[in-house]
């Protein structure tokens, strides 16, 4: 599958780049033993993650305190730090770093834009991950949750980035694995690419016919081939 006239891409971490689904559950597994909370279903945890670290440990565990989602937030970012130590490298899907690099090659501008926070995330935070990854070559501006006032599918997510790099939304492609990221490019007017990591993408079919004609769904990010020209 071939996509033409792309001057930008935009990115999203968890699940698209971050193969951090699988270390969610491992930390989960690790919380739920300090916290006394019994382990969700892996059907409970892939429908409702997405959205910041509250709402995940908030809809996974079925909390309604404020104050208890707090505090297993703090087992949390506790125990993650062991299962985000060592290669980081390690931790990327290895399709969506080719497809990075292939159009880092294009001097194709890009762009993450994360749910994700920096604060007290440590080695899991995404300016951490990109920087100690070979990703630092690829993508040179990084948006974090916690660092805008606008987050996904709200466009203005992305800043003044479009304006800065002088892109239409047509020259702009979102890559991400999520329903928020099909928002998202529905919001921009352009169009995405959502890889299906691990089956079916929740609340995708909540989209219209009209929406879903710029919705490109791949089962692997290596059938996606970018082009600048």
């Amino acid at each position: 599958m071939t996509i033409n006239k792309i001057k930008g891409v935009v990115w999203d971490l968890d699940g698209t780049l971050l193969d951090s689904f699988t270390v969610f559950e491992r930390i989960i597994a690790d919380v739920v033993k300090d916290s006394g909370h019994k382990m969700p279903t892996r059907e409970t945890i892939l429908l409702n993650y997405h959205g910041s670290l509250e709402e995940c440990i908030q809809k996974i565990l079925g909390i309604d305190s404020a104050t208890e989602v707090n505090d297993v937030i703090d087992i949390f970012l506790d125990k993650q730090e062991f299962h985000y130590g060592g290669d980081l490298q390690t931790h990327l899907f290895k399709d969506a770093v080719d497809l990075a690099q292939a159009c880092a090659v294009q001097d194709i501008d890009q762009l993450l834009v994360t749910n994700r926070g920096n604060k007290n995330r440590g080695n899991a935070s995404p300016s951490f991950i990109i920087a100690a990854t070979t990703l630092s070559d690829c993508i040179k501006e990084i948006r974090a949750g916690d660092e805008v006032e606008f987050r996904k599918p709200d466009k203005r997510s992305m800043g003044d980035w479009l304006e800065r790099h002088e892109l239409t939304p047509e020259e702009v492609l979102i890559i991400g694995d999520q329903f928020v990221d099909a928002q998202l490019a529905i919001n921009l007017g352009c169009r995405a690419v959502i890889v299906k990591r691990n089956g079916d993408v929740p609340h995708l079919d909540n989209l219209s016919q009209k929406d879903h004609k710029s919705i490109i769904l791949v089962d692997s990010l290596e059938e996606v081939v970018i082009n600048k020209s």
